[in-house]
């Protein structure tokens, strides 16, 4: 048998024409899922969230019952999360190291960059300040639901 990881990738990267054919493409099918939750809960969704929440219930199954299908699952759910952001990245651009969160050195806009007119505050509010489990995923959430 080969990796969890490894098979991840092959269920999420080397989708079969019978399956885009079958479900449609993940992202489009997480937005679906996101407009129709959307209507039912009366609260906005998008894809993120059910990126989110197919995790979360991926693991909340295996809190109950080891079965390595629930983990493979949600490996395969969190790396097409990253094809999904990857892929609208330039609506859905944010830090991706600890380092870029607070970090001004380097400061560039549309007319140059100037080390001089730097801001004095931090570009974003670093989601990394806590380590708490509940801290990091409510900073998942609000980095992914930013459009």
């Amino acid at each position: 048998m080969s990796n969890i990881l490894e098979q991840a990738n092959k269920i999420i990267n080397e989708r079969s024409e019978e399956k885009e054919r079958q479900y449609g493409p993940m992202g489009e099918g997480f937005e679906r899922a996101a407009m129709i939750a959307s209507g039912m809960s009366g609260r906005d969704w998008d894809a993120h969230d059910i990126f989110i929440a197919m995790v979360a219930l991926k693991f909340s199954r295996q809190s109950y019952n080891f079965k390595e299908d629930n983990l493979l699952d949600a490996c395969a759910y969190i790396g097409a999360w990253q094809n999904y952001i990857n892929d609208s990245r330039s609506d859905f651009s944010g830090p991706d190291l600890k380092e870029e969160v607070s970090s001004t050195k380097g400061y560039c806009d549309e007319t140059g960059c100037d080390d001089e007119d730097k801001p004095d505050e931090p570009i974003a509010e670093n989601p990394y300040s806590s380590t708490h489990p509940r801290d990091v995923l409510n900073a998942l959430i609000q980095l992914g639901g930013t459009k």
